[in-house]
């Protein structure tokens, strides 16, 4: 066994033994003995040696059978071994024996509230209440047992005699009112909540729940002139606006309703979790009938002094939610960044509208600005990287890729580390550094064997370099196997065949390329061009080197195969 809660759990039980022992003159060697191997119990329990400790406290247990505390000690360990018989059937002995023990008393009784043994537990309680001198716990705990099991008049009992041991507090009264609204007894719960108004006149809350039990037992009349007048007594009394709102949505009164809801929510008392969810409910009940209402007050909300943040959150969700435009969106945003500079959502919500709107500079300032506070976040770097690269600063582009990855949480996607990974291998082709190139493709690959554009674009390039054309040839298998039908794709597949000299099997895709009709440009009408000539056919071979022409191909060696009607190598 391991050091655990339990070890200090034991420790604590162990106190009782060695504080309350008494050692008498004539104490016999078997209890110095019993002592002696006591203490040795609570050494190897300071070893985390329980099994030896469980093994010392058994033969205490031999050597002073009558000892209340070996046993309660033992109790313990029993019940951590899930032999709970044998524990209940020590800490019954030992209360038995010592009932003015609380000590014992409590581990009996919780046991018992541990297998939901209520009566027994009821029980015990009872009895601990004629030998304890301090009552309040044992009432509540009574309280709750009697409650819990349904003899809700034996809980009326105990609060009425916690009241006379401790006198009136708030915690006995409410209680009592709960437990009478449990019970369905409105003519005791309104004459326990009027004592309690008469005890504490100055208390609106409890004029308040007045109000409440009325409202609880269907009487909404007599529960809104009691809203109404407090209201009137105290026009911030929250409580009273609070459940008169309700009664005004009950009753299909919208502009009261309306009306109520808003002088709350302008209510700087209002707590901010209370002026959330109410914003909230107010939100859905509004939009239902009224799509352009909620926006202008919100902006009125807005211009309150207080739970600004708040206010400012729910209203980007609610214009989210409306699909309201970026314009509209962005100034809340940025109410939110100026009193929480590190809130993330609105930090990657500023950025996704940057992105969705193509403005790259904006986009590198706010994926820095989200960096200053998520420097983990491999995404920010992914789309800063991006828009350099779109800006034309390539030799920048690599640096971003670089520094995301050696930062990137330990909880970022395997796909989303092969994707940089992929562009920072694209960036390192542009600027012509073809073994950084294909080392960054390889990592790639292992983070996710399944990168399309990488197993493309790496086989493309070992093909134009004449290397490893078996491998190039399974990468790019790879990827028609998942987009059969993409041209690209059929391309380089094409292309490693010609490489290759099987030039009938690469005219075979070429044909298919064709057939298809979509995405072919300069590259790929070349490519056609080529495995025809290759296959003899040389007026098609001309035919699409003509149309690579057409499409941009200015090359001095596809001028040359035009002009001369023959495939040339260089």
């Amino acid at each position: 066994m391991k050091r655990s809660v339990f070890y200090i759990l034991v420790v604590l039980l162990l106190v009782p033994f060695v504080a309350g022992a008494q050692h008498h003159a004539d104490t016999s060697a078997r209890k110095r003995a019993a002592e002696y191997y006591y203490m040795h119990a609570i050494s190897l329990l300071e070893q985390d040696s329980l099994d030896a400790s469980f093994d010392m406290l058994e033969h205490c247990r031999i050597l002073a059978p009558e000892s209340s505390a070996v046993m309660y000690d033992l109790s313990a360990f029993y019940q951590f071994l899930g032999r709970d018989s044998l524990a209940h059937a020590m800490l019954k002995d030992i209360v038995s024996k010592e009932p003015h023990n609380m000590k014992y008393c409590e581990a009996l009784v919780e046991y018992y509230n541990r297998v939901n043994d209520k009566n027994s537990a009821i029980a015990l309680y009872e009895s601990m209440l004629g030998n304890s001198t301090s009552k309040s716990d044992i009432y509540m705990s009574l309280y709750t047992l009697y409650s819990e099991s349904g003899q809700a008049e034996k809980a009326l009992e105990v609060l009425d005699k916690l009241e006379v041991a401790e006198g009136k507090n708030e915690i006995i009264s409410l209680h009592r009112v709960k437990q009478l609204v449990m019970m369905q007894d409105s003519t005791r719960a309104l004459a326990a909540v009027h004592q309690m108004i008469d005890d504490n006149p100055d208390n609106s809350q409890y004029r308040s729940l007045l109000g409440d039990i009325y409202s609880l037992f269907g009487d909404y009349g007599k529960a809104e002139d009691i809203y109404v007048a407090n209201i009137k007594r105290d026009t911030t009394d929250l409580n009273s606006l609070t459940s008169l709102s309700n009664i005004y949505l009950m009753s299909d009164r919208d502009s009261l309703y309306c009306e109520t809801v808003e002088s709350i929510l302008k209510n700087e008392r209002l707590e901010v979790e209370q002026r959330v969810s109410m914003l909230l409910d107010y939100t859905r009940y509004k939009d239902r009938n009224d799509t352009t209402y909620m926006k202008s007050f919100f902006e009125d909300m807005l211009r309150l002094p207080f739970d600004r943040l708040e206010i400012a959150d729910l209203y980007v969700q609610y214009l989210l939610y409306r699909e309201a435009s970026p314009d509209t969106i962005m100034p809340v945003l940025e109410i939110i960044l100026e009193l929480e500079p590190e809130n993330r959502s609105a930090l990657l919500q500023m950025l996704v509208f940057a992105i969705e709107r193509n403005d790259y500079e904006e986009v590198i300032r706010c994926s820095d600005n989200a960096i200053l506070y998520i420097p983990d976040m491999l995404e920010l770097y992914y789309y800063k990287g991006i828009a350099s690269y779109l800006l034309g600063k390539k030799q920048e582009c690599a640096g971003i890729y670089e520094l995301g990855l050696s930062r990137r949480s330990e909880e970022c996607t395997p796909e989303l580390v092969a994707k940089v990974f992929s562009v920072l291998g694209d960036t390192y082709h542009e600027l012509e550094m073809m073994d950084k190139c294909m080392e960054v493709y390889d990592s790639a690959l292992v983070y996710n064997p399944s990168e399309i554009s990488v197993l493309n674009n790496y086989a493309y390039y070992l093909s134009l370099e004449g290397k490893q054309l078996e491998r190039a040839l399974e990468m790019s298998a790879k990827t028609l196997e998942m987009e059969p039908d993409n041209a690209i794709y059929i391309d380089t597949y094409a292309w490693i065949l010609f490489c290759l000299e099987r030039y009938e099997e690469a005219k075979a895709y070429a044909e298919k390329m064709i057939q298809l009709n979509t995405d072919m440009g300069a590259v790929e009408y070349h490519h056609c061009g080529d495995i025809f000539a290759k296959c003899g056919d040389i007026s098609r071979a001309v035919e699409y080197w003509e149309k690579a022409r057409e499409h941009g191909d200015t090359t001095k060696i596809l001028k040359k195969k035009i002009k001369k009607r023959k495939y040339y190598s260089k």
